[in-house]
């Protein structure tokens, strides 16, 4: 018994194994890298740009405003999850401090670390152990995967684990959700949204989906779905109360009308330059932001973006089609998917591929949770801007179809191949 279980288990396929080493690769390219050491210049604000600034605020008694340049009042340009994590560093190891920057990567590096288990368990639960090893292993040396965490000091890997883990949830509820498991779900939605407003879209695909799948077994769902439902909203409600209360007329976020003009506006088309007429760097898009305040300054921008649309809808098409191309494969133009290092980024687009193709060829079970990550999640950003970074919020998923595609590929090579092999030869009178 005990010599089964001994062999049975091995480093590679111990989650953990995964995490530990995921979280000290990590800690080393920090450390190799100085990437805690921010600059100084513009007031720090390269350290956390708008969360830096808010947290800055919450600290010296502000509230939660001022995201840009000097106190502009309340603001409800990102979520509220992140800021209050830079403002508890901040007030333990002090505003700006090379301190706060290290606790920060750390913590990023961390919950980079334990995605990597999560993605072991998508890919188990999805398809197979196999994948779920593979997805993992991908997730802990892959360079991006590594490097996102111990530079940008965002939300970004907290946004990837907690979807990483609603994925998951989404999975494990295929087959049952009784009501108790549909509160925790909506509670765990709710928190992933705080965090990252750009996953809103896939909740209705996921819950109509996990209703489906509640009918076809022959449950009923009307109840675990009201639960998701009320459980979601329950979390929600202090931050929209505030921002009714502030604001007026903003549920989560203030910011979409900046965010379509950064990618709709006269100008060249190239994908990263939203950056040079952001409000952050562009003096007199802050003076305008500053002037009219934050939300006549984002209906400004919406109705500037909307016009431009409006005016040029072919040059519009041709920069959507731009930014697809810029988040799946960070290249602005064709010819540079297959450069350096925009193919090393582009990659697990690319091998995700054929495995979301299996997995819909196959009707696996799975398959509609991934397609609809694929297919819903970047809408966003096609219509407003893309960014490098962008796509890591879903590249567990990527991580994981990328293993699945393959895997499946291999082992119907080795399969064909021994098919193909002859036999051993029969003698005289051998039975054939």
């Amino acid at each position: 018994m005990l010599v089964a279980v001994h062999r049975g288990w091995s480093f590679r396929n111990f989650p953990w194994a995964m995490v530990l080493t995921a979280f000290a690769l990590r800690l080393a390219a920090m450390s190799l890298l100085h990437s805690y050491r921010f600059p100084s210049i513009h007031d720090h604000y390269l350290f956390g740009t708008e969360m830096g600034r808010i947290a800055r605020s919450l600290v010296s008694g502000g509230g939660f405003g001022s995201p840009l340049h000097g106190h502009t009042g309340p603001t409800a340009m990102v979520g509220p999850i992140y800021p209050f994590v830079v403002a508890a560093a901040f007030e333990v190891w002090g505003t700006y401090t090379t301190a706060s920057a290290m606790s920060l990567l750390t913590l990023n590096a961390l919950l980079s670390a334990i995605t990597a288990a999560v993605i072991y368990l998508i890919g188990r639960r999805a398809f197979d152990k196999r994948t779920g090893t593979w997805a993992g292993w991908i997730w802990t040396v892959f360079p991006f995967a590594v490097y996102w965490p111990i530079v940008w000091v965002w939300d970004t890997s907290l946004s990837t684990l907690l979807f990483a883990l609603v994925l998951l949830a989404t999975l494990r509820l295929a087959q049952s959700m009784r009501t108790a498991d549909g509160a925790r779900y909506g509670v765990l939605w709710g928190v992933a949204v705080l965090a990252n407003t750009t996953f809103l879209p896939l909740l209705p695909a996921f819950l109509g989906w996990l209703c489906w799948r509640q009918s076809r077994c022959g449950q009923s769902w009307g109840r675990p779905a009201a639960a998701v439902a009320v459980a979601f909203a329950i979390v929600l409600t202090p931050w929209i109360v505030r921002n009714q209360v502030v604001f007026g007329r903003v549920l989560l976020r203030s910011n979409l009308g900046l965010e379509l003009a950064l990618g709709n506006s006269p100008g060249r088309d190239d994908p990263a330059a939203w950056q040079r007429i952001h409000p952050a760097v562009n003096p007199a898009e802050m003076a305008r932001y500053r002037t009219l305040g934050e939300l006549r300054y984002m209906a400004e921008k919406r109705r500037q973006a909307l016009d431009f649309i409006t005016r040029h809808p072919a040059l519009f098409a041709r920069r959507t089609a731009t930014h697809v191309l810029y988040f799946w494969f960070g290249a602005g133009m064709p010819a540079r998917v297959i450069r350096f290092p925009e193919v090393l980024f582009g990659l697990p687009a690319f091998v995700a591929i054929p495995g979301l193709w299996l997995a819909i060829a196959r009707r696996s079970p799975a398959a509609f949770p991934f397609t609809a990550v694929v297919a819903l999640f970047p809408l966003v950003y096609y219509v407003t801007h893309p960014d490098l970074r962008f796509r890591h919020l879903i590249e567990p998923e990527l991580m994981v179809l990328a293993a699945y595609g393959a895997g499946t590929i291999r082992r119907n090579r080795r399969t064909g191949a021994r098919e193909d092999r002859p036999g051993p030869a029969t003698g005289p009178g051998e039975a054939t």
